[in-house]
């Protein structure tokens, strides 16, 4: 996904820059990344102090996802605000998003239904590599479909999360466009409360955990939250977060919660607070991340450490990386050199480990620049067929809640 940005007006002048490409934006995105690849490549047994931390950061590498819900969110967001009332606003958007994901998703897709299947005896693939539920995946409802499912398909378990983001691609613009700068709040601020009364409602009907984990509606208020930070900072003022004190007492109120969740050993208490109000704290903490990123200025540790050339360029392939990753590591684990279980070393497979990570991490990347640069940059050029113009300025200045303006659309 694109982190260009526009920012018409700069009424604000210590509001943050989010004109242009933000590279720091890129570095966020490769953190997310790679907080996946950990979660899904760690196989060690090591009960060591050593051992234990590592699975114990592991373990939280899983809202990686939630960082990219958040990121997309403000980015999308931002977008569509910046674009609304434009010429063939609609088009442009559903074209742009079209030529970014839809071919690499696809392509996936095919090898997924098309090809593999038919080898999985010959090579002795993974016995889910099979056709079904094909059609749930083209249809972008994956996440659906894992409800009715006991194991999920080794090469697209993680595409769940895309088919909400397309999901939310899909109704966002539509809403954007048909409300008020705080109409557009209201709406954010109504989605973050709409997903938590979902969530508790089928815990407290005792649905599964994978239920409130997968399923869009109990979901989208991380995007929610990252589409709300957007438009905070879009303020038509121009003062930014200082229109929304509360959102800081939010992050505050977070807090306690993921503290609790890390304390907390895995089940039942865990699982309770995770999915009722975890993952919102969790996706609040990481909207104040994003704000951070791009509120900071050049030459602070946090920039320096997103700017950093490792982490953007993860994230400039993590699409590709992000679909590859877990198919190949089903496939190294199967290799003699990093077969699980991993070869112990001095009575410690922790170094196995550790080479595991650099091989998947460095095939993965490697696997997408290829992706990249034969396939994908090719078709996203197209995307200059499909401009975001300049946004026509109102002339008159809405009322807002508490005696401040903005603009009505």
């Amino acid at each position: 996904m694109s982190a260009n940005l526009a920012r018409p007006d700069a009424a604000a002048a210590h509001a943050p820059r989010l004109q242009g490409h933000l590279p720091v934006l890129d570095g966020v995105r490769g953190l997310a990344v790679l907080l996946v690849v950990f979660f899904h490549t760690t196989h060690l047994s090591d009960q060591s102090a050593l051992g234990r931390a590592t699975w114990w950061l592991a373990g939280a590498g899983w809202t990686g996802v939630d960082l990219f819900f958040v990121l997309s969110g403000f980015l999308i967001t931002g977008i569509l605000w910046e674009a609304k009332g434009q010429p063939f606003y609609f088009r442009n958007f559903y074209m742009r998003r079209f030529l970014r994901i839809f071919p690499l998703y696809y392509l996936a897709l095919a090898v997924s239904f098309l090809v593999l299947p038919s080898l999985a005896g010959r090579l002795n693939l993974d016995q889910r590599i099979t056709t079904d539920g094909a059609t749930w995946y083209l249809l972008y409802l994956s996440n659906f479909y894992q409800l009715w499912v006991d194991t999920t398909h080794p090469i697209l378990g993680v595409v769940w999360s895309l088919a909400i983001e397309e999901q939310f691609y899909i109704v966002w613009p539509f809403l954007i466009a048909a409300v008020s700068y705080r109409g557009a709040i209201r709406l954010c601020l109504g989605t973050i409360a709409m997903a938590i009364l979902v969530r508790v409602g089928l815990t407290l009907s005792g649905a599964s955990v994978e239920s409130t984990y997968v399923v869009t509606f109990c979901r989208v208020d991380s995007l929610a939250i990252g589409a709300l930070l957007s438009l905070a900072l879009r303020h038509p003022e121009g003062v930014g977060l200082k229109a929304f004190p509360w959102m800081r007492y939010a992050v505050w109120a977070a807090v306690p919660v993921v503290l609790t969740l890390v304390v907390l050993p895995v089940g039942p208490a865990f699982h309770t607070v995770n999915r009722t109000l975890g993952y919102t704290a969790i996706a609040v903490l990481f909207g104040a991340v994003v704000h951070r990123a791009v509120a900071v200025a050049p030459g602070h540790p946090l920039n320096r450490f997103f700017s950093s050339k490792l982490l953007r360029t993860y994230g400039k392939y993590s699409y590709a990386i992000y679909l590859i990753h877990s198919p190949l590591d089903a496939i190294l684990r199967r290799t003699s050199f990093l077969r699980t279980p991993l070869k112990p070393i001095l009575g410690s497979d922790f170094p196995m480990q550790v080479v595991f990570y650099v091989v998947a991490a460095g095939l993965s990347l490697g696997i997408a620049l290829v992706s990249w640069n034969l396939f994908e940059k090719h078709l996203l050029k197209l995307k200059d067929r499909f401009p975001y113009g300049e946004r026509p300025k109102a002339a008159e200045p809405a009322p807002l809640a508490g005696g401040s303006t903005g603009t009505a659309r």
